[in-house]
């Protein structure tokens, strides 16, 4: 199958997985609001963030170790369990000293959620070794369509009290990542198996697994912070409106995850440096032109038509669709990178996101949820800025230029 097709296909199947996670947010947003919304989806940032610290990089480690015949499938398997039990443990162990008086079931329900979170992750990356893109695109859409049944199951039953239910929505999480592993699982062992050319150790699955880990948690991380400095700053009002809108930037960004893997596949086979320019470029422009029309369209459409309580979200959108065409750019550059054995550049990236964050924490800023969005649109910015400038150093570099 053509790289463009699997592309189609990717966009097609996991398309319903992006689009069930934008209906259960707003079908909270709209049947609960904001505040409801913004803590089903902090709670959601919290599994993610402690899911990509427990990973320590492993699923894209694993996956360019495997596919480079480094690695065998079963020694793959092995790492993916031990890594799952000790995200059981992280997991439990956040819980616990987070929400210490939370009571016994929340730091079971927080390490299962993490747990599973971590092993679909890693599952779903070795599938695409051996596997055609169909299993890797189901198993990666299932938790997120399930994540929205449970949504609609959950608002259906519970009524609208003063706290959001945070123990439901770390099950709903363990549930849905739970069942698409144990379906990933069984694939894995009977496709996954070829053997190793040499042997690699935890020094070499951390080289590479450590830069991932830190780009994952330093963004995830990222992500967390910024939504407790909003909630800290503005209350949970100002917290539903931007994580809607931060949701929303995610449905351009999608197509970009969905197609990273494959290009990681291709790129490792094919060097692409110039077709990761061609990319980058295309997705920039297209993503500005969008927060352009959405600037534009705040006028008279002021609150995403969700209600009075989600006022000024527009706007918020249109800011953080600056940062989002940035962080789109690149991520393309970024999997390119990746693909060349390059993964600390994403690192650095993170890292000067990470500066530009603090920086507009410690500077004074005015009141309003605007100003947020546009520290992190900023942030976003300077990130691509690094990765680009990496990826323009080893453009000239592979022509022979200074």
């Amino acid at each position: 199958m053509s790289l463009r097709r699997q592309l189609l296909v990717s966009f097609c199947v996991q398309g319903v997985g992006a689009a069930a996670v934008l209906l259960a947010t707003l079908w909270l947003g709209s049947r609960l609001g904001p505040d409801i919304q913004g803590g089903f989806s902090r709670t959601k940032s919290e599994v993610e963030f402690i899911a990509a610290f427990a990973m320590f990089g492993l699923p894209q480690a694993l996956f360019f170790h495997v596919k480079s015949g480094r690695l065998s499938g079963a020694a793959a398997s092995r790492w993916t369990l031990w890594s799952t039990l000790l995200a059981l443990g992280l997991g439990a162990s956040y819980a616990a000293l987070r929400h210490a008086h939370a009571g016994a079931w929340l730091p079971l329900a927080l390490g299962a959620a993490v747990a599973a979170c971590v092993a679909h992750g890693q599952l779903r990356a070795l599938l695409l070794v051996r596997e055609g893109t169909a299993w890797f695109n189901g198993v990666t859409a299932l938790p997120q369509v399930l994540v929205l049944v449970g949504v609609l199951a959950v608002s259906g039953w519970w009524g609208v009290a003063g706290a959001f239910p945070l123990l439901e929505w770390l099950l709903l999480f363990a549930i849905a990542y739970g069942v698409a592993a144990a379906l990933a699982w069984p694939r894995l062992g009977a496709r996954v198996d070829t053997p190793a050319v040499g042997r690699v150790g935890w020094r070499d699955l951390g080289h590479f697994g450590a830069a991932a880990w830190l780009t994952a948690a330093l963004s995830t991380a990222a992500i967390l912070a910024v939504q407790q400095w909003v909630e800290a700053a503005e209350g949970r009002t100002a917290l539903g409106q931007f994580t809607m809108a931060m949701t929303l930037v995610q449905v351009p960004l999608t197509p970009i995850s969905y197609a990273a893997p494959l290009l990681f596949r291709r790129w490792m086979e094919q060097p692409g440096l110039n077709a990761s320019w061609r990319w980058a470029g295309k997705v920039f422009a297209a993503l500005l032109g969008v927060a352009g029309l959405v600037w534009l369209a705040a006028s008279v459409w002021p609150d995403l038509g969700l209600g009075a309580a989600y006022g000024g979200a527009t706007r918020a959108l249109a800011l953080l669709l600056v940062g989002g065409a940035a962080e789109a750019a690149s991520r393309v550059l970024a999997v390119q990178a990746n693909a060349s054995g390059l993964p600390w550049v994403a690192v650095r990236a993170e890292l000067a996101r990470w500066g530009v964050l603090v920086l507009g924490w410690l500077v004074p800023l005015p009141h309003g949820l605007l100003p947020l969005c546009g520290v992190w649109a900023a942030a976003a910015a300077v990130a691509s800025l690094v990765v680009a400038w990496h990826a323009r150093t080893r453009a000239l570099a592979s022509r022979g230029m200074p």
